[in-house]
C-alpha cells in the first residue's frame, strides 16, 4: 500500500557501469509524507537507511551493502546521505561481486518505503580509458585554454578521476582537467586514472605550449634599456656627490680648474 501513495518515493538513476577498481557514487533522494495514508501516523524523522543489493524489499541481511543500524568500519560502502532527503551511495574500490540491482529502503516512525524500481550496477574490467581534448592540435598557443577528458564507454556518476602530468599527480579529481592561461610549464605528458593504483591508466596525451619568442625578445629588450638608463641615472648622481667632495680637498690652483668645469 505505501508503493501506491505519492508521499512516499525513492529517486535513483536506473543503471550505469563503473570501471573495477574505482570508485563511484550512486545518486538518490527520498521523499515520505507528513502523515502515513493507511494508519495516519505522523511521521516525523526517517531512523534507519538501509541500501542492499539483490534483495528487492531489504528483508535479509547482507554483507554487500549499507545498513545505517550496523556500520561497518571495513566496509567499502559509505553512506553520503542523510536522514533527511538524500540518500546518496559510494561505493569504494569497486569490484567484479558489486554487480548487482541496489534498492533502497529508509524506516520512519511511521512506517518504512523501499524504491523496488532499483539502480543496476554493472562492473566491468574491460574499458579502454582515454584522454579526449578540446582542440584537434597538440600544440596551443601561450596563454591559450585546453580542456582534457578522461572518457569511457562506462558513463560517469560523480566518478573519480586521477590525473597526471609526466607521472606527477594533479589535483584535479573530475572527469574534465580545464587548463587556462597556459605557459611553458604546463607542456608535457597528461594521463587520467581511474584508480589510485594507476591501472586503469589512459594513454599519453601530449600537450606543447608555443612560446611568443617576439613577445619574450620585446620584453628582454625593454628592460635591458631600463636597466640602461637607470645605470646612467645611477652615474650621473654618483658623479655629482663624488666629484665636488674631490675638489674641495685639493689645492687652489685644481680649485679653480674645478671651478672652469
Amino acid at each position: 500500500p505505501l508503493g501506491a501513495d505519492p508521499g512516499w518515493h525513492v529517486e535513483y538513476p536506473e543503471s550505469f557501469c563503473v570501471v573495477e577498481g574505482s570508485t563511484a557514487t550512486i545518486p538518490c533522494s527520498l521523499t515520505h509524507p507528513k502523515v502515513h495514508k493507511e494508519t495516519q501516523a505522523v511521521v516525523e524523522r526517517v531512523e534507519q537507511v538501509v541500501w542492499c543489493p539483490s534483495d528487492k524489499y531489504c528483508d535479509s541481511s547482507t554483507t554487500n551493502g549499507y545498513d545505517s543500524s550496523n556500520v561497518r568500519a571495513d566496509s567499502r560502502f559509505l553512506y553520503l546521505g542523510d536522514h533527511v532527503r538524500n540518500c546518496t551511495l559510494k561505493i569504494i574500490k569497486t569490484e567484479k561481486q558489486d554487480a548487482a540491482t541496489y534498492h533502497f529502503r529508509f524506516e520512519t516512525n511511521g512506517g518504512g518505503y523501499t524504491g523496488l524500481r532499483g539502480v543496476r550496477v554493472n562492473v566491468t574490467d574491460g574499458e579502454v580509458v582515454k584522454v579526449r581534448s578540446s582542440v584537434t592540435d597538440h600544440v596551443v598557443k601561450e596563454g591559450g585554454q585546453v580542456t582534457l577528458t578522461c572518457t569511457s564507454a562506462c558513463s560517469f556518476h560523480q566518478l573519480d578521476v586521477h590525473w597526471y602530468r609526466n607521472g606527477h599527480a594533479l589535483s584535479e579529481t573530475s572527469p574534465a582537467l580545464h587548463l587556462s592561461n597556459l605557459a611553458n610549464d604546463d607542456t608535457g605528458d597528461y594521463t587520467c586514472s581511474l584508480d589510485s593504483s594507476g591501472q586503469k591508466t589512459s594513454a599519453p596525451w601530449s600537450l606543447v605550449v608555443l612560446v611568443d619568442e617576439g613577445f619574450h625578445r620585446s620584453v628582454h629588450l625593454v628592460v635591458a634599456v631600463v636597466k640602461d638608463v637607470v645605470l646612467a641615472v645611477l652615474l650621473l648622481l654618483l658623479a655629482g656627490v663624488v666629484f665636488p667632495k674631490w675638489c674641495s680637498n685639493k689645492t687652489n690652483q685644481i680649485k679653480k680648474s674645478c671651478l672652469s668645469i
